[in-house]
């Protein structure tokens, strides 16, 4: 009982803060805010008594935000800008939607009396903004598409909102956006060159395959292979031409240990050679210590290799070199383990990993190819991810 008379006061308090919480909305003019407030609350019981007095203050946010747009709908028709025309079209919606919500909460009571509302059929409201702003972005991108570069990405953006929003308008849209898409694209020829003979072209063919998911930028597309009717503007020159390898190496040091460890325990004496007594009468003991030694001997397993190369980006249209880097994608391995003779207590606590660890086999040649490779494009990919195509 104790639960059920929480739970109904904090109902209580909950619907008290929505209608203090839509009466300011109303108050300072955000009646679509107070609208959206007064409806969720209303959704989850009209009856309710202290819902209804949400009713009331329903029926003024739904009426003057009504207005409100109307009006500023007005204010927008003097200039048929885009940004203008989507608001126009933004707005009827809303009036629409505002309306439907409301039909599907009627009836509608506040103390024993109903509440009704006005309904405007905005059917060709919607249809005619919906048109207009849909005109507005064709003319503005098809005008667009007769420009630059930078304006064809400026067209197709206007058609991706057409497409958004009136896929139907033309049957030319998905030709228009393919359009747009291409001029406002910087096409990029990837040239790879493997000089390197002991590299087979099965381990680098994923390695040669660089396109544009690779990166952010959707008007960058990189083709590994030249297609027709196709005017790149960039070449980037990829080549591998040397693999080096660090043979298998192992180091080692030995490092020499000493500690003082507790051995046993004494009698404390004082300076007649006496055992020394505490406060209560007892011998006093103290520890005994000795100086210990070991011998710790460090293994570091090494081996690595190194793939060098040089990425080169042609600028086609100017007919020039942008630039020329060395590259190179590295794969080391590097393994420590230790062993050791004496006394373990005098061995440092830093040692312990490598006592603990064991020597390993070396990686096959093959799998160092492997990761050099892949090092190797993580660097031509950011050095491509930084270039401003």
């Amino acid at each position: 009982m104790k639960h059920f008379i929480l739970l109904l006061l904090s109902l209580t308090l909950l619907a008290c803060g929505s209608t203090q919480k839509a009466t300011n909305q109303i108050q300072s003019g955000n009646y679509s805010d107070a609208f959206n407030t007064s409806v969720a609350q209303l959704n989850q019981d009209k009856t309710k008594k202290s819902n209804q007095k949400l009713i009331p203050i329903l029926k003024e946010a739904y009426t003057k935000g009504a207005k409100a747009d109307l009006s500023e709908i007005k204010v927008l028709e003097k200039q048929n800008t885009p940004e203008n025309l989507k608001k126009i079209y933004g707005k009827y919606l809303n009036l629409d939607i505002r309306q439907d919500e409301v039909r599907a909460l009627q009836p509608l009571y506040f103390e024993g009396k109903e509440i009704t509302f006005s309904f405007d059929d905005y059917t060709d409201k919607i249809k005619t903004s919906k048109n207009n702003y849909s005109s507005s972005l064709y003319s503005i991108a098809t005008a667009a598409l007769k420009g630059n570069q930078l304006d064809a990405r400026k067209a197709y953006k206007y058609l991706e909102d057409l497409n958004y929003i009136d896929p139907t308008y033309k049957n030319n849209l998905n030709d228009l956006l393919q359009k747009a898409k291409n001029k406002g694209s910087s096409f990029v020829f990837v040239n790879f060159k493997n000089n390197v003979k002991n590299i087979s072209n099965d381990s680098i063919k994923d390695f040669a395959s660089i396109n544009s998911a690779n990166f952010n930028n959707q008007w960058v597309i990189f083709h590994n292979q030249k297609q027709r009717r196709i005017n790149y503007n960039y070449q980037v020159d990829i080549r591998l031409d040397k693999l080096i390898f660090e043979p298998e190496k192992t180091l080692q040091e030995i490092v020499p240990q000493e500690g003082k460890v507790q051995d046993g325990w004494q009698y404390q004496l004082d300076s007649n050679g006496n055992v020394m007594k505490d406060d209560k009468g007892n011998d006093i003991k103290a520890a005994k210590y000795k100086i210990v030694n070991a011998e710790v001997a460090l293994y570091q397993q090494n081996k690595s290799s190194k793939l060098e190369g040089t990425i080169t980006i042609k600028d086609l249209i100017k007919r020039s070199t942008v630039s020329t880097n060395p590259t190179f994608g590295e794969a080391k391995f590097q393994n420590l383990y230790g062993k050791y003779k004496g006394d373990k207590r005098a061995i440092e606590q830093k040692y312990y990993e490598a006592l603990n660890a064991k020597e390993v086999p070396y990686p096959q040649d093959f799998e160092f190819i492997k990761y050099s490779i892949s090092n190797f494009k993580q660097k031509i990919t950011a050095l491509l991810s930084q270039q401003k195509f």
